[in-house]
């Protein structure tokens, strides 16, 4: 986690420099000028334009100074709990760090417990759930690694956490790593529950669900996805961002499953600079994995893959889709096979490992 260590005073800065290396390997501190009596320390002369420059750069921002000179600083650069860095504030005297922005997500709770031990200052930390020593569906998502599905029902499932609701925590037995999530859960002292029983809505108020499959559900609901579809995909020269986001969207909603699951794509080298492509990898977050004709001709042999004379005339190979699906998810189950959009072919298998981390 890339961290600023920002101060006003000198007895802030002197702080700043003291806790800083125990803060993590990626801390920058700064100091304001005529203020600085360490000179390892960047400099500044304006807190606001130094904000202006920083905010988006850093995963987190620690400022040693008074609460209401913060809020006024970073007041114009917050937008989304999902996307802003995470906001810690300490006073000079190092007696208590306060998590003011991005608690759960942004980790800034977390950050605070790392800065008061470091301090030797007292937490200060006021979300519900953790007032109240309650599981938060956000914070499962962030130690998962999960992605919430929507965002507007967080709110709505953290106060029936909060309100003492029957809120169950589920998990798709057909996903990979079970373990995996279970150990982690038990870290925050949840327990996984198999979706079969999503069934029994008397025994629930509302559930979070870890699942990439969509499920039609009565109570109150919000899902965590897991990155666990390997799209495999190919296009014709010039197809746009759009019409490939299109096509894997029709896809997913096909065989049920959510698009924001999915975790890498996988393509032909001939598709390496396929703008389009590589512009909707990008919206998705994803990786795109180019394989060659040898390694997908190997995949079709091996699977025994149907081929395309007019494929394998324009590039060389009979079929890009499903063999580079299997080998981007290294996982022959096709849930969905060789599928044709406007413009785009599409094939689906499960994830089996994220092989290309």
């Amino acid at each position: 986690m890339k961290l600023a260590v920002v101060s006003v005073t000198h007895k802030g800065a002197e702080l700043a420099e003291r806790i800083a290396p125990l803060l993590g390997p990626e801390v920058d501190v700064y100091a304001k000028i005529g203020r600085n009596p360490v000179s390892s320390q960047f400099s500044y002369s304006s807190l606001s334009d130094l904000v202006d420059e920083i905010f988006t750069g850093y995963a987190g921002l620690v400022f040693i100074m008074a609460t209401g000179i913060v809020v006024r600083v970073i007041a114009a650069h917050v937008k989304d709990k999902r996307f802003d860095p995470a906001v810690v504030v300490m006073d000079d005297g190092g007696h208590y760090a306060i998590s003011l922005l991005s608690g759960h997500i942004g980790g800034a709770n977390d950050l605070t417990r790392l800065v008061s031990a470091a301090a030797g200052a007292t937490p200060v930390v006021t979300t519900a759930t953790d007032v109240a020593n309650l599981p938060a569906a956000d914070v499962l998502a962030v130690k998962l690694n999960l992605t919430i599905e929507p965002f507007s029902s967080l709110k709505t499932i953290n106060a029936a956490i909060v309100n003492g609701d029957r809120v169950v925590f589920f998990i798709d037995g057909n996903l990979p790593r079970q373990d995996h999530y279970r150990a982690l859960a038990a870290q925050q002292d949840i327990v996984l529950t198999d979706i079969s029983k999503l069934a029994q809505v008397d025994q629930y108020d509302a559930a979070v669900v870890i699942t990439d499959r969509q499920l039609d559900i009565h109570k109150p609901h919000l899902y965590l996805r897991p990155d666990s579809l390997a799209i495999g995909l190919g296009c014709r020269r010039g197809t746009t961002s759009a019409e490939i986001l299109s096509a894997i969207s029709q896809a997913c909603q096909q065989v049920g499953r959510s698009f924001k699951s999915v975790a890498v794509i996988g393509s032909t080298v001939v598709k390496e600079d396929e703008i389009g492509l590589l512009a909707a990898a990008q919206q998705l977050d994803v990786p795109v994995e180019f394989f060659s004709n040898e390694q997908l001709k190997q995949c079709i042999e091996e699977h025994e893959l149907g081929l395309s004379e007019f494929v394998n005339e324009k590039i060389g190979v009979g079929n890009v889709c499903e063999p580079a699906a299997i080998l981007a998810g290294q996982n022959s189950n096709l849930i969905l096979p060789k599928t044709k959009y406007p413009k785009v072919t599409v094939a689906i298998t499960p994830v089996q490992y994220r092989w290309w981390e």
